[in-house]
């Protein structure tokens, strides 16, 4: 790639002056500001996408370093560390192939540390006498004027090359659905590749289309509160809000999207959550964990929680491991009937997702079930009995 676009592509590495300049040229470009605001999603996506693929970074080096014949190098709880997480770097090589460019620049990183190792532990060569003032060479006429324009230039031309994405974004868009639900409605909306979300009041949902042919577009962008249930097919998934990313594989998990604020509470599988402007900087959450993003901060650390009541705004019960008694104590207060377990029952626990409008009957048998137990009446409510 040229290098001036550099500049207008990544400009995270941009001086403070720089980046006012650049500012002012999308400023002076409605067109080429749009197209950036779009190439800069771009790269949140797919950083994200990244950072769910390979979360430790060092590893990807000491991937590098064995492959490219420097495993000696190593310590032993390295060689462990790579050798655990070998089959997650090759699936991620597969998935982004761009990859092995960085692997080849690690490699050739190396090669040029140890060349000027090697020079430098050489024997030292005599020294040159000195020049005289005649002899030095002049310095070459400062450049800093044509490289601002030069850049300045490039971002202008470099709206071709944003029309390009632009396109494919637009094309992509295209195959996207918007849905909007009105306060106090719930949509069951079915995502492409056989995932799901519970779409709650006032929110939106942007998700691919499909009843469209191709490849499911693992992404959706919420404003509002959606609980999800992704199916795992070994590709991530990321939703955006507003003010964070969360990317998953296979798993449940709710959402809360507000303009200053999201919350994500996981149910099953593993979530990485990050704030949009500092993808890096990500919490990853295990089953039973909830953390906040706030616009302009970093992530809260994640914290367990009591998943039917951290999302008892999804009108589901939901259960993980939760012991009977529990389990039960919860449907007592919210149907006001008293549900009881014999003393035999006491030590088991509950795995599973109950709509809360459904029938109480209609839970407990499910439950007996599970259990190799049974329902029956006891005065104004219900026991279950082995």
């Amino acid at each position: 790639m040229k290098q001036e676009f550099d500049p207008t592509l990544f400009d995270e590495a941009l001086t403070p002056e720089a980046r006012r300049a650049l500012q002012a040229v999308l400023d002076e470009d409605p067109a080429l500001a749009a197209a950036f605001e779009r190439w800069r999603r771009v790269r949140i996506a797919l950083r994200a996408h990244l950072e769910a693929r390979v979360p430790d970074r060092h590893l990807l080096v000491l991937y590098a370093l064995a492959r490219g014949g420097r495993a000696d190098v190593l310590e032993p709880g390295e060689r462990a560390a790579l050798e655990a997480a070998r089959e997650d770097l090759d699936r991620a090589l597969a998935a982004h192939p761009a990859l092995h460019d960085v692997i080849r620049r690690i490699q050739a990183d190396a090669d040029a540390f140890e060349a000027v190792w090697e020079a430098r532990s050489a024997p030292a060569r005599p020294r040159r006498a000195a020049r005289g003032p005649a002899e030095r060479p002049a310095r070459p006429p400062r450049r800093r004027t044509v490289q601002r324009w030069s850049w300045r230039v490039g971002a202008v031309a470099a709206v071709t090359l944003f029309a390009v994405v632009l396109t494919l974004l637009v094309q992509r868009e295209r195959g996207m659905v918007t849905l909007r639900t009105g306060p106090g409605e719930v949509r069951l909306v079915e995502l492409a590749g056989g995932s799901t979300v519970r779409l709650m009041g006032g929110s939106e949902l942007t998700y691919a289309d499909p009843t469209r042919g191709g490849p499911p577009h693992r992404r959706a962008r919420l404003r509002g509160r959606a609980f999800f249930d992704i199916a795992p097919d070994g590709e991530g998934f990321t939703v955006e809000t507003p003010v964070a990313l969360a990317t998953v594989l296979g798993t449940r998990f709710g959402v809360q999207a507000g303009e200053a604020e999201t919350e994500v509470v996981l149910v099953t599988g593993r979530l990485a959550l990050a704030p949009r402007s500092v993808q890096e900087r990500l919490v990853v959450l295990e089953p039973g964990q909830m953390s906040r993003v706030a616009a302009g901060a970093l992530p809260s650390t994640p914290v367990p929680v009591d998943l039917t009541a951290a999302l008892d705004w999804t009108g589901l019960f939901l259960f993980r491991a939760t012991p009977l008694p529990e389990v039960l104590e919860r449907l007592s207060d919210h149907y006001g009937v008293p549900v009881t377990h014999a003393p035999a029952l006491a030590g088991e626990a509950i795995s599973g997702t109950f709509e809360q409008d459904q029938a109480l009957p209609e839970i407990l048998e499910t439950l007996a079930a599970a259990l190799g137990a049974e329902v029956r009446p006891a005065g104004n409510g219900w026991r279950l009995e082995r």
